[in-house]
């Protein structure tokens, strides 16, 4: 498995997995996310996972099976699906966030992660 993620904090806690960085918005994310499972890749974690509005939270970790088989459809619905609940939910300016709220967002991603690697006995 592989978590692809836009979460610093994610980053730091798990150096000792295959983790790619995303230097970039959620929906970066889900358009890389997408592309791997184009590749044969994937959802081990659903990539709405919480209860945030998709479109308000900055930071976003999935994770992936490095399967690299045929197209998986199922991943491949949840994907898109994922992709226009975002863009239905983005705010035009998402406003100003400061930093207290954004270590929060990551703090609510990073223990989404936590729980789901936990069930891997990570």
């Amino acid at each position: 498995m592989f978590l692809v993620t836009n979460n610093p904090q994610i980053q730091i806690k798990y150096r000792q997995l295959d983790v790619e960085c995303i230097d970039g918005s959620v929906i970066d994310l889900l358009t890389k996310v997408r592309d791997y499972i184009h590749r044969g890749h994937c959802l081990i974690t659903h990539p709405l996972s919480g209860s945030l509005k998709p479109g308000k939270i900055p930071y976003k970790t999935v994770i992936l099976a490095r399967t690299k088989n045929r197209l998986d459809q199922s991943s491949l619905v949840y994907i898109e699906n994922s992709i226009e609940a975002y863009s239905k939910t983005v705010s035009a300016s998402p406003g100003c966030r400061s930093d207290e709220i954004l270590e929060d967002y990551a703090r609510v991603d990073l223990s989404h992660v936590e729980a789901a690697l936990a069930g891997f006995g990570i």
